[in-house]
């Protein structure tokens, strides 16, 4: 059973404030600025141009939607600065959602 409840309110405000920081502006299709934070992502990559290759890793990401046209713009969320980058920030993270969920 999946007990995925959707992006959090302040996830939100921080990819929201950090796409605005780095003047992130209106859709590229349709001009325009209406956009809702939708879901996380993980964007599968292969580690070597090799077409066998089995070596892969992913790139987190934040799909934004435009409100108008529905066009869906990915964004990575390291560069962004608001996915952790250390094994203490996930555990700090995780131990704040599973108190949260208990409450």
């Amino acid at each position: 059973m999946n007990s995925y409840k959707g992006i959090s309110v302040d996830d939100k405000h921080k990819i929201v404030a950090a796409l605005k920081s780095r003047g992130a502006g209106s859709c590229p299709r349709c001009r325009d600025s209406q956009w809702t934070v939708s879901e996380y992502s993980r964007i599968e990559v292969q580690a070597t141009m090799d077409r066998d290759t089995i070596e892969r890793t992913t790139i987190p990401a934040i799909m934004i939607v435009c409100e108008h046209c529905g066009f869906i713009s990915q964004h990575a969320l390291q560069p962004l600065g608001v996915w952790p980058h250390h094994e203490a920030e996930i555990e700090h993270k995780t131990s704040e959602r599973t108190s949260a969920s208990r409450a």
